[in-house]
């Protein structure tokens, strides 16, 4: 039998990270092997190896988070160098979700088989490799490889972050959790705007881009170095499938129709923000509103901390009001008032479309209730293919809908300096709304799981 030790005396300045990373049952508890314990060695604290494990896995989120982000900002720059039309601007981080698309089933085996250290370190070389040639590159095919390799080499960063908060915290508090980690991660947009647009301006965005790369490979290194893939104290059985077996267990999970239902919120609600937030707020800043790339880059980090916020307000929300799907409905209904409200704005003001912008990312985090309604629905031997399924389908919607967004503004005339006009910007915030209604009646379909039915367990 293991021996529960007393619990540890909370370290100042981290209440919050300590309320919400509660331990499941079996924390700082001492693994026994029938030899007496050595009494001058410290008994395990979960809750100190995950405080030394969240700096790099937060500065890994925050460099996916900028990756993906950043050709917002310098959209304009590389339409005006490249001579791109909208659906060509558009196809160029589109490779980015085509990259993620395509690598979320083999990373949710990856995760199962051979756990988040190994799989999160290693594709996230490519992600670092993908900036590095996006920094150098002078053609479209050079610049949709690299974004493309961005996109497949930052695909496992979500995902494991995930996964390792499914085996560290409680189930209860996994929502608050995630809530907490996609915010933080959401730095990396507040990263990629204003600080970014300033270094463009200072140092140019491909020497700026190399620099993140090269830090980006640093921290891939890290990851392999700091993270470890399970709690010491932990119950749970390592995983004796054979690489066959886990890929195989795929199909279990594909053939549960709730997965649809999950995808499709996420594809939308997740597409729409990142969408609009990653490839054309610029544009729309830019043609719209005549916006330099300073003031654009303002703009930008004003609409990303309201995203950060819309992050850690959504965490709590599952526990207060005892329901996912609620909490999920409720949002996404807000979120698509907004998208409304934009589509039907034609004021010529900027702090008019600031404003709505803002409203409209802080309804826009609905990743952590989402994937934590999935997740009760899955058992933990299953967790990485039920969450990399999942994305698998939001990143092929971001991939879609980027791709059909560039084709409603091509529908317009573009004037002599290639700026799109107000009413193809308002027409593409309309199909999304739409868009997003229709994810919402899918997603109804699923039984609610309340958090407080999954207490202690």
């Amino acid at each position: 039998m293991c021996r529960r030790h007393s619990k540890p005396t909370p370290v100042r300045g981290i209440k919050t990270l300590q309320t919400v990373f509660t331990p499941t049952p079996g924390t700082n508890q001492l693994m026994t092997t029938g030899a007496p314990a050595d009494p001058t060695t410290p008994p395990y604290s979960r809750r100190a190896a995950i405080i030394r494990m969240a700096p790099v896995l937060g500065i890994a989120f925050i460099l996916a988070h900028f990756l993906r982000s950043a050709p917002a900002v310098i959209a304009p720059n590389l339409r005006t160098e490249l001579g791109l039309t909208p659906g060509e601007l558009s196809s160029l981080p589109a490779a980015i979700f085509l990259g993620a698309a395509i690598m979320q089933l083999p990373v949710g085996v990856f995760l199962d088989k051979f756990g988040p250290r190994r799989t999160m370190s290693g594709l996230f070389m490519l992600a670092a490799g993908g900036a590095i040639i996006f920094s150098q590159a002078h053609t479209i095919p050079m610049l949709a490889l690299a974004l493309f390799l961005i996109g497949c080499g930052a695909a496992p960063v979500f995902m494991g972050v995930m996964y390792l908060l499914s085996r560290w915290i409680a189930r209860d508090r996994l929502a608050t959790g995630t809530a907490i980690s996609i915010s933080v991660g959401g730095a990396g947009m507040l990263l990629s705007a204003s600080p970014f647009a300033a270094a463009v301006e200072s140092f140019g965005w491909r020497d700026s881009l190399l620099a993140v790369g090269v830090f980006s490979a640093g921290i891939a290194i890290a990851l392999f170095l700091i993270i470890r893939d399970r709690p010491a104290d932990s119950t749970t059985p390592t995983t004796t499938e054979t690489l066959l077996q886990t890929v195989l267990g795929l199909r279990t999970v594909l053939a549960d129709k709730r997965i649809y239902s999950f995808a499709a919120a996420t594809a939308v609600s997740v597409g729409a923000l990142v969408t609009i937030r990653n490839l054309w707020i610029g544009p729309y800043l830019n043609d719209v509103f005549a916006l330099d790339i300073i003031a654009r880059g303002h703009v930008i980090f004003v609409v990303s901390l309201a995203w950060l916020v819309s992050a850690l307000a959504y965490g709590p929300l599952d526990r207060w009001f005892d329901t996912r799907r609620g909490v999920v409905t409720g949002g996404m209904l807000l979120y698509t008032a907004t998208l409304v409200a934009l589509a039907i704005n034609s004021s010529p003001s900027v702090l008019v479309a600031t404003v709505l912008l803002s409203a409209f990312a802080l309804f826009a985090a609905m990743a952590s209730p989402i994937f934590a309604h999935a997740r009760s629905l899955f058992p933990e031997t299953h967790t990485g293919r039920a969450f990399t399924a999942i994305n698998v389908f939001t990143w092929s919607g971001v991939f879609v809908m980027q791709m059909a967004t560039g084709a409603i503004l091509d529908a317009f005339p573009v004037d002599e300096l290639g700026r799109s006009p107000a009413i193809a910007y308002r027409t593409m915030f309309g199909a999304l709304a739409v868009a997003l209604l229709l994810a919402l009646v899918m997603y109804r379909r699923v039984a609610d799981v309340p958090p407080s039915s999954e207490r202690d367990t």
